[in-house]
């Protein structure tokens, strides 16, 4: 089923920007045009969780471990540890994913790192979403990237500093 008029109607999301809306407005637009079993696919998405009744939450959520393992991988070879106990299974391989992840793991930078990370992940969504724009795949590649700006959106200096202090200060006591 097209959602021609849910779909045109979200705002344009760019990476790094702040979005134009929020998790609780898109979700209550969806509730007026998607059958609740799919607001529920949403709402998993903004919970970092899999919906397995989905097709297209199960094509993101493999491509999500396939990222998260290429992690695992490239980070124990840099500290020269079996990174085989901490990876999960998940269907496919996708040769880009591996080559994204080396490459967002080469920046010096950790917030670079991050960056390039959900850039990734960005793209993964821009994938999804081409099988059917105006689909549920649309909605559901809107929705992860809605997750991703919403993260970068609250990320701020004075809490990050705050947060580093209080780590330093427990560790050390």
């Amino acid at each position: 089923m097209n959602h021609w008029y849910l779909v045109a109607s979200l705002p344009y999301l760019r990476f790094g920007e702040k979005p134009l809306v929020n998790r609780a407005a898109f979700l209550a637009a969806c509730t007026d045009w998607l059958a609740e079993e799919d607001v529920a696919v949403l709402r998993a998405v903004f919970d970092n969780r899999c919906s397995p009744d989905s097709e297209v939450a199960r094509r993101w959520w493999n491509s999500e471990v396939e990222l998260r393992n290429a992690v695992v991988r490239v980070r124990s070879k840099n500290r020269n540890t079996d990174a085989a106990r901490f990876i999960q299974p998940y269907e496919g391989f996708s040769l880009s994913i591996e080559e994204m992840v080396t490459d967002a793991l080469s920046r010096a930078n950790p917030l670079e790192q991050e960056a390039e990370l959900d850039r990734a992940r960005w793209a993964q969504a821009d994938d999804l979403a081409l099988t059917a724009p105006f689909g549920f795949a649309g909605v559901f590649a809107f929705a992860l990237k809605l997750r991703i700006a919403e993260r970068w959106a609250g990320l701020d200096d004075t809490v990050g500093q705050s947060r580093v202090e209080e780590f330093i200060e427990q560790a050390t006591a």
